[in-house]
């Protein structure tokens, strides 16, 4: 049967990866039900977990078309490090360099229940550890090292794999921000158009919003310019046209924040 996959942010757990102690047709359909959501979805390997079972298992599809499974796996050898770029059903779409065994030596059983050695390298090394990761309650950002772990985490808020190392998006938090002064100062023109709607006994209360309207865009204003810069750090090769775009739309808002005031003077004062 075919299962949905298992998906960021759906967290791993040290519940998952259990130990299978009965080869019985529940362990028997599970392995069906990864097969088929290999199949259906076009993917060589599946944990266990990523179709929400808690069981130890893992299968892998190989080259000739036939299945490799794989029950209650801990790896006995390791040598060798290489630094593979990564993608995993879990994070879809996105990718990212780890760190991984080059060669590893696994002891696992069969669907028979009878205890196999498999010795792998290049490719099916990285699959293997990679799936057992999930079977521990990892995934594969535990094997980032700081400087791709940032960048991944980068990816995933975001949403796309296209951040490059140390590039800057094309979209920050900060762009909120902006677009709340924007909305700000939208609605404190209105309000003053209001004036020559409105009876005279409603001008406090119309001159008392405006004066929220104006402090609330100067506190966004203070708190754009600091936060913008903090969010700016965190991509190197990009700090000097950030700072300018700071400054500037920090300008632009304050200057908005003037000319509503100046309206309001002349208008409500």
């Amino acid at each position: 049967m075919v299962k949905e996959i298992v998906k960021y942010p759906t967290t791993p757990s040290l519940e998952y990866g259990a130990n299978v102690r009965h080869f019985n047709d529940e362990l028997f359909a599970i392995i069906e039900d990864l097969k088929d959501t290999m199949e259906a979805n076009g993917i060589t390997a599946l944990a266990a977990f990523q179709i929400s079972s808690p069981l130890s298992v893992i299968v892998i599809k190989q080259e000739n078309g036939e299945y490799l499974e794989i029950i209650n796996p801990r790896v006995i050898k390791r040598e060798g490090k290489i630094h593979p770029i990564e993608t995993t059903a879990y994070f879809p779409e996105l990718s990212a360099k780890t760190t991984r065994y080059e060669k590893i030596k696994v002891m696992y059983e069969d669907k028979e229940q009878n205890q196999k050695f498999l010795e792998a390298e290049g490719d099916l090394a990285v699959v293997l550890q990679r799936k057992m990761d999930y079977l521990f309650g990892a995934n594969f950002r535990v094997r980032l090292d700081k400087d791709e772990k940032k960048l991944f985490d980068s990816k995933l808020e975001f949403g796309t794999d296209a951040i490059m190392k140390n590039d800057c998006p094309t979209v920050f938090k900060r762009d909120r921000l902006l677009k709340l002064l924007k909305i700000l100062f939208a609605i404190g023109f209105v309000s003053l158009g209001a004036k020559f709607f409105i009876d005279a006994s409603m001008l406090p209360i119309l001159k008392t919003a405006e004066n929220y309207i104006m402090i609330a865009m100067l506190t966004t204003s203070v708190i754009y310019f600091f936060y913008a810069q903090y969010e700016g750090k965190q991509y190197k090769h990009c700090t000097s046209c950030q700072i300018g775009n700071i400054i500037g739309s920090t300008a632009i808002s304050l200057i908005r924040l003037i000319i509503l005031f100046v309206a309001n003077y002349f208008l409500l004062w």
